[in-house]
């Protein structure tokens, strides 16, 4: 039954895998096993199961080869949504080919159209999903006062600035995404929807909860946060959502980010014990003690996010000793003394990490060696040194490395042997790197090599005498900003193409298809 639910995407979408996995506990679609494997893990086993018989086809992987995102072949799709369409099990309003006509489908994706559909026929509905984005506020909420039994409501990308006050009244909903609106504001009454289990409000205006948010005692996953700088070119890249009142009913939350702290709250967090995934922000160095206290209480946690409070604020990292289970760790500020620490060497399961302005003094590349499962490593702003050195055997999966804002960075050095499975590289904001990284010939696994706001000298080197050295990799794209990433250099993959001598852009060298502003979901 799942399997219809992807069907009624719009043909060729991009279906992510966390999200649709919420999608179909939401709905019902996922029976819990009693075994101690949570429903997150089980819907992960039918997306797998999908996947093994071709319904679904994996289009991209995480930066530690975990599928990412989920597309149905054209064919399956046709097929199952006739079915689904057949048996009123849903309908996809608007796209090429259906009918527009009413129904009674209990699952609906609008695509386009959305004002010309009859809302009367909607009373059996539990999931509607909205794809179209100028719909008015009042249109939306006659539609949903015929559905008092949805259970999903997306208005992701809405073009829509408050809650329509019906939604208030839908007391069944699990699933519920003002993502990417213009909603500033979470009414009080929202504490009557006590069976809700996903709220996302991630790319909104939202930057306070109502303290009646904490009464929501189903509530699994909680997303908040906007993102003002792609580049995070300080601290204040980020803004967080504040949580008023005690947080400690939110017992079943494996989900939250991205939360303002302060020292109540980072006390309470330690009854949220089944907690997966947190990041917090504004953290001052005040509040390690008691973060450590909670975080201990946190054994399943595997994905951390500590913002601390501005530039000069010190992150205390003696908090994440007894954290053995952490897989991916995103760190926000200076550490303590521009060093280190040793306590990063006894993270055996760790394979993302993400550093930000954190002060280093000493090249941290050896220190992070030792992380041998590590596969993806991103260092903003992290090093105020001039050199970084990759040695032989170092980083044996790493896939991802991106390297940004280290002005002082002027000189990288690849040794053959290390980074052997390496397949992306970004150079972001390295004004003072002049040359091609030495050694990068060695690494023969890269795929794709991204330049963001990089020197002339180093692009010019690219384009002339060093281009042998860079033959090897099928994709090279350069961008000034990553506002404008999605604007690709021609001309710059052209030169190389034809200083290769092929007179026209050889296969083995593309550009990527520049990614929508509305990314799938």
């Amino acid at each position: 039954m799942p399997i219809r639910t992807s069907s009624l995407h719009p043909e060729d979408y991009r279906l992510k895998r966390k999200r649709i996995s919420k999608l179909w506990i939401a709905e019902g679609l996922v029976e819990e096993r009693g075994d101690g494997t949570t429903m997150e893990e089980v819907a992960e086993c039918y997306l797998a199961e999908l996947t093994l018989r071709s319904l679904l086809q994996i289009t991209e992987r995480n930066s530690w080869g975990r599928a990412k995102t989920f597309v149905m072949h054209d064919l399956v799709r046709e097929v199952t949504l006739d079915i689904a369409k057949m048996e009123k099990f849903g309908i996809a309003y608007g796209d090429v080919g259906m009918s527009s006509g009413p129904h009674e489908a209990r699952r609906l994706c609008i695509k386009r159209g959305a004002q010309s559909f009859n809302s009367l026929a909607a009373s059996r509905l539990r999931s509607f999903i909205l794809f179209e984005t100028e719909v008015p506020c009042s249109w939306i909420h006659d539609m949903l006062s015929n559905c008092r039994l949805l259970r999903v409501l997306c208005l992701r990308f809405a073009n829509i600035e408050e809650v329509p006050s019906i939604i208030t009244e839908l007391y069944n909903l699990r699933y519920l995404d003002f993502s990417y609106t213009k909603v500033r504001k979470i009414p009080p009454s929202f504490r009557k929807l006590v069976n809700l289990q996903v709220l996302d409000l991630r790319f909104s205006h939202v930057d306070e909860l109502p303290q009646e948010i904490t009464s929501l005692y189903n509530l699994r996953h909680l997303y908040a946060a906007v993102l003002y700088d792609r580049q995070e070119r300080s601290l204040n890249c980020i803004s967080a959502t504040k949580i008023p009142g005690n947080i400690s009913n939110l017992k079943n939350l494996q989900t939250l980010g991205l939360l303002l702290a302060n020292k109540d709250l980072v006390s309470q967090l330690g009854n949220l014990t089944l907690m997966r995934t947190l990041f917090v922000t504004k953290v001052r160095q005040s509040y390690s003690e008691d973060l450590q206290s909670s975080l201990i209480k946190m054994p399943k946690l595997s994905k951390l996010g500590i913002f601390s409070y501005d530039m000069d604020e010190i992150i205390d990292l003696k908090i994440l000793k007894p954290l053995p289970n952490l897989k991916a760790l995103a760190l926000a500020g200076k550490l303590e003394e521009g060093v280190f620490p040793h306590v990063f060497s006894k993270f055996e399961k760790m394979t993302w990490l993400k550093m930000n302005w954190s002060n280093l003094k000493k090249d941290p590349i050896g220190s992070l060696s030792h992380m041998l499962n590590l596969s993806l490593l991103y260092l903003n702003g992290a090093y105020g040194g001039e050199q970084l050195t990759f040695s032989s055997g170092w980083f044996p999966k790493l896939t991802f490395l991106k390297l940004a804002h280290m002005e002082h960075l002027s000189w990288i050095e690849i040794e053959d042997g290390t980074m052997m499975g390496l397949r992306h590289l970004e150079l972001v904001g390295l004004g003072n790197l002049k040359a091609i990284p030495k050694g990068i010939k060695h690494i023969r696994t890269l795929e794709q090599m991204c330049l963001i706001s990089m020197s002339d000298e180093l692009v010019e080197s690219l384009q002339g005498s060093g281009s042998h050295i860079v033959q090897h990799i099928p994709s090279i794209h350069k961008c000034e900003s990553t506002d404008s990433q999605a604007v690709s250099n021609f001309n710059f993959v052209r030169h190389l193409a034809l200083k290769f001598g092929s007179g026209a852009t050889p296969a083995h060298m593309w550009v990527p298809t520049p990614p929508s502003s509305r990314a799938n979901y």
